[in-house]
Order: C-alpha cells, then structure tokens, then sequence
C-alpha cells in the first residue's frame, strides 16, 4: 500500500505519485511525467470504520447501497472486530451464517447449546433481503452470553438474522431470564449483542471475512471487551476452518454429487434463490 501524500497516494517501489484520479503527477528525477502514466481507480466511501469500494460501473455507485453497519462506531456500542483470509468460496458463508444451528456442533465452547436445532425458524423475505429468526426458549445460556451477562439459570435467547445480497449479514443475537418478556420485546432481563459479517470474494474458492460484533452494555469495561473480542473471533474462526473444510470436500467430489437439503436450509435456499434472481438480471443488462 502506498502513503498518502497530500491526497495523492505515493507508490512505495519507486515512488511515483498519483492523483485521486489515477494520473501520475509526479515522477522522481525527472521533470515530466510521461503520457499515458496512469492507474484504474474505483469509487469508495469510508464508513461505519470500513472502507468500501465499489468495483463495478463507476456511474452505477450508490453508497445508499452499504449495509447499514452502524453498530460499529455508534457511540451507544462497544465494537470489537477482525478479518480472515478464508480458502472457501462465498457463497459458503450464505449457507453457514443463514443457518445457526451448527453452533450447537461447531461452537460448543462459545455459542453453542445442544438443543438449538430443535426450535425451528421463521423465514421471511423482504424487499431485496432475506431474514431467518430463531427463539429457543427455556434453555441455559451458552459459554460466551454467560461470561458476559452473568447469566446462572434458563434463558429465552434469540437469533434474528437479516441477509442482504450479496454477502451482508445482520445477526440480532442474545438472551434474557426465561420468561421475562423478551420475545414481546422486554428485553431489560437481558444482554443484545450484534454480530455482522461482509465477504468479500477474491476468487471462486477463496474469500476475504470481514466482521465485528458490537454490545450495549457494560460499556466502561475494557477487560470485557478484550475477552469478547478473543471470545468471537474464536468462535468465528471455528466457522472458517468448516467452511475451507467443506471447500476441500466439494472440490475432491464428484460433479454430480447430489445436494441434499434439510428442514434446516429453508433460509439458504430462499437466498440462493435472490442471489439467482439477481445474477440473471444483472447477466442480462
């Protein structure tokens, strides 16, 4: 990455410069900058402590488009976030962040409990997105909401994800005492954290993770915030060694393995059809 002079950006091999357009204006040890010296440039826009850059039409930018990521730099929140280099395809991650029943698998030491798959979801789609919610009511409060929010005795907990395509998800997660009212919406028993995550693709089969996970409580602890952070990004890179697994898998399988879908995949499948919808009418512009 090159260092930012002045707006322009310096490249760091041999020092060239180059304006927010991508024209070379300076060139070391010689007066004039020869023709034709430029570089592609993209539109981007910094927010929500992400920076997001648009790789397609420059005209067909919209930064309306960015997810409302808010959470992590809303001064009513603690954020805490990271990024992992992932030997998997995308579109893994619709499939594994649609469907949070494998916490209760992958995530024994952090998120999981054992009976998550027996409360079934609700799946709706809205206007462009999709939204998969799970209460699980009456049951203990899995490792990571009991370090945080103390919780000894049975809990309604929930998880209230909403997909945007591509690969933007919203994850509505937490707890509260059993039968406090949290499922009408009093959730003054409880604790609310927000785990969001955006994939960016760098190839078929690998990905780039971006995520962070915000909390609204206990917001003066710093010690909390090292231990939850340490306590998701363990959690979510348990995700990403599944999800190479699985890459490994497809890839050493038979092209016409069949798929088999479960009760469970009721999300996954309403987003890979959105995404289908999407792809053939953008394939078709």
């Amino acid at each position: 990455m090159g260092e930012i002079v002045d707006g322009c950006i310096e490249c760091p091999y041999h020092g060239l410069v180059y304006d927010r357009t991508g024209m070379c204006v300076t060139v070391p040890g010689q007066a004039k900058v020869p023709p034709g010296a430029t570089v592609r440039t993209w539109p981007v826009v910094e927010r929500y402590r992400w920076i997001w850059v648009w790789m397609g039409d420059a005209d067909k930018a919209d930064p309306a488009l960015i997810p409302d990521f808010h959470w992590n730099d809303d001064p009513d929140w603690v954020s805490v976030g990271d990024y992992f280099y992932v030997k998997g395809g995308w579109r893994l991650f619709v499939d594994n962040l649609l469907d949070l029943s494998h916490v209760a698998y992958v995530h024994r030491s952090t998120l999981g409990t054992d009976r998550v798959a027996d409360f079934p979801v609700k799946v709706s789609r809205g206007d462009g997105t999709v939204h998969v919610d799970r209460w699980i009511f009456d049951e203990p409060a899995p490792p990571m909401f009991r370090m945080v929010g103390g919780f000894d005795g049975a809990v309604d907990r929930w998880q209230l994800i909403s997909y945007e395509p591509p690969s933007h998800f919203m994850i509505d997660v937490g707890c509260a005492d059993a039968g406090t009212g949290a499922v009408e919406g009093d959730r003054s028993r409880g604790i609310t954290m927000f785990s969001n995550h955006t994939i960016t693709p760098e190839t078929e089969k690998s990905s780039h993770y971006f995520w962070h996970h915000a909390r609204n409580f206990r917001l003066d602890e710093p010690d909390l915030t090292e231990t939850s952070a340490k306590a998701a990004g363990t959690a979510f890179y348990e995700g990403v060694g599944i999800i190479e697994a699985q890459q490994a898998r497809m890839d050493a399988a038979k092209p016409d393995k069949p798929i088999i879908d479960i009760n469970a995949d009721a999300g996954v499948l309403q987003a890979r059809r959105l995404l289908e919808a999407l792809i053939a009418e953008d394939s078709a512009t």
